[in-house]
């Protein structure tokens, strides 16, 4: 087996790794398990291993070894990539913000284990997951970008550069993805997933409740990810009408409406179950994917505020 083939392998073993830890992050919080090391940060009730082992301590113990085991697999894939090609800027790029992010969400998540506080409790725990999620899909487009290489070299694209409109679409709509996200990480730290009880799409006789309460946090989200269904929905028939000799974007753009749209499915499932475990797994992997598939969007027209003129080459234009 070649380097090439090898980095591959670890990137896919190292994206399955993130994944993983974006799961056991979720369990961790949907159990109530965030003390159950106590106030000790790396080990746990400061002991490598700890003499007693109830439920919650071996789920906030395991979410720390694994998020370290990751960390190591995205050092490793992070100075293997960057050695092995060393011209390219996507991956220097890709490589660089998976381990930096890894790194942020682990000492962001040891503030909040070592510091108590409604502040750690719930805007840094919501933070603690979207950079986790930057990491994964960083780690994703990474593997994307290295199959998509040839011989080690990136494959040159022949797609025409898209409108203005569709370009900056996409990059602002990843951009508000992220930031739904967070409401829906706020909405899980504060406890509000069954802020309106087991009521939808309305929450009780208030439309808009005060967004200082838990059904006020939960309606925030709801607003928030309806609107986002509302985007996508425009995106996709937009790109249909203007990018349609473009099948990656095109295909992209109809995955990203799939996804939203079982996403929004799931949200409905998690409330309707009373916010149960599994259900909300689900909900936190539809979410993982459809926000690494909006950074794959972004990534094939590359970034808006520098368009690269197009050289032509046998009558098609091919991007620099």
């Amino acid at each position: 087996m070649d380097k090439h083939r090898m980095i591959r392998l670890l990137g896919i073993i190292t994206a399955v790794g993130s994944y993983l830890m974006l799961l056991v992050g979720a369990i961790v919080t949907k159990t109530g398990s965030g003390k159950g090391c106590g106030n000790s940060w790396p080990f746990c009730h400061g002991q490598l291993i700890p003499e007693s082992l109830p439920m919650e301590t071996v789920i906030e113990y395991s979410h720390r070894i694994s998020s370290g085991g990751v960390g190591f697999l995205i050092l490793i894939l992070t100075v293997w990539s960057w050695l092995t090609y060393r011209s390219d800027r996507r991956v220097k790029l890709f490589a660089f913000l998976s381990l930096f992010f890894v790194v942020l969400q682990g000492a962001l998540g040891a503030l909040t284990v070592v510091f108590e506080g409604p502040f750690a409790k719930k805007f840094a725990l919501a933070l603690h997951f979207g950079f986790s999620l930057i990491s994964f899909s960083s780690v994703v487009l990474l593997v994307i970008h290295l199959f998509r290489m040839k011989d080690g070299k990136p494959a040159a694209s022949t797609a025409a550069p898209v409108s203005q409109g569709i370009h900056w679409g996409i990059w602002l709509l990843a951009i508000y993805t992220y930031v739904v996200v967070y409401t829906g990480a706020l909405v899980r730290h504060a406890e509000a997933t069954m802020g309106c009880g087991y009521q939808f799409p309305g929450c009780g006789t208030t439309i808009f409740p005060g967004f200082d309460s838990i059904a006020g946090i939960h309606m925030l989200h709801r607003y928030a990810s309806i609107l986002l269904w509302l985007l996508v929905l425009i995106l996709f028939i937009a790109v249909r009408r203007v990018a349609k000799d473009q099948p990656d974007l095109v295909k992209g753009s109809g995955w990203a409406l799939i996804l939203i749209t079982l996403q929004a499915v799931s949200g409905v499932a998690t409330v309707l179950s009373g916010g149960q475990v599994l259900v909300a797994l689900v909900h936190t992997t539809i979410i993982s994917v459809f926000f690494s598939a909006m950074c794959y969007l972004c990534m094939l027209t590359g970034v808006p505020w520098k368009r690269e003129p197009a050289k032509h080459v046998g009558g098609q234009a091919v991007l620099n």
